[in-house]
């Protein structure tokens, strides 16, 4: 599970810098919205990779 929420934060952390560079760059024909988009999944990824359970843990605990 935190494999998984790591490589979804860093995707998500990468395409939403892709995204704030290409608005940085044109802010008309780009807009803001994916970049907060992409960066909120990344925040919860985060919350996940530090404060989710690991599978070997709720594994054990049964």
């Amino acid at each position: 599970m935190k494999l998984v929420a790591f490589v979804v934060f860093a995707l998500s952390a990468w395409l939403a810098y892709g995204a704030w560079s290409l608005h940085e760059k044109d802010p008309v024909n780009h807009t803001s919205t994916p970049m907060l988009v992409l960066g909120a999944i990344a925040a919860a990824s985060l919350l996940v990779l530090f404060f989710g359970k690991s599978g070997a843990k709720s594994k054990a605990s049964k």
